[in-house]
């Protein structure tokens, strides 16, 4: 029998750390403003994870939430890190990627989202699928 993978993660001042134990989705791009604003970069980096896999360890407390009509950024209300956030009627956890401790095992984006509203400046070099908006209503 294989042994469940265990990955551990963490926000910048350590407050918040978690571990996740079990599958963890592709990691993909969101591009839309709203994700360069709470990153300050050309967007989020995020993957799921299954709602059972993901526990904190420590500062789920110390976890601030900022609700703009239904996007969710979540973060560490000492050092302003992307926390993961839930979305419950999914049943999933996203979980930015930049806060793992090591390899989760995957290799480049799966998908770019959002690229529509990316920034200018932004050159998307790979070969992973773009999609104009969300993965919901519109194709590749």
């Amino acid at each position: 029998m294989d042994k469940e993978q265990q990955f551990t993660g963490r926000c910048n001042c350590g407050r918040v750390a978690f571990k996740i134990t079990g599958k963890v989705g592709p990691v993909g791009q969101c591009h839309c403003s709203k994700c360069r604003r709470a990153s300050g970069t050309d967007g989020n980096a995020v993957f799921y994870t299954s709602f059972s896999s993901l526990a904190f360890l420590s500062g789920e407390g110390e976890v601030s939430t900022f609700d703009n009509d239904g996007w969710i950024h979540t973060f560490c209300s000492e050092c302003g890190s992307p926390t993961p956030h839930t979305d419950a009627a999914k049943k999933i956890w996203f979980v930015p990627a930049g806060l793992m401790n090591g390899d989760i095992g995957h290799e480049g984006y799966a998908a770019h989202i959002h690229v529509g509203s990316k920034a200018p400046w932004v050159k998307i070099t790979d070969d992973a699928p773009q999609f104009n908006k969300g993965f919901e209503n519109s194709s590749p």
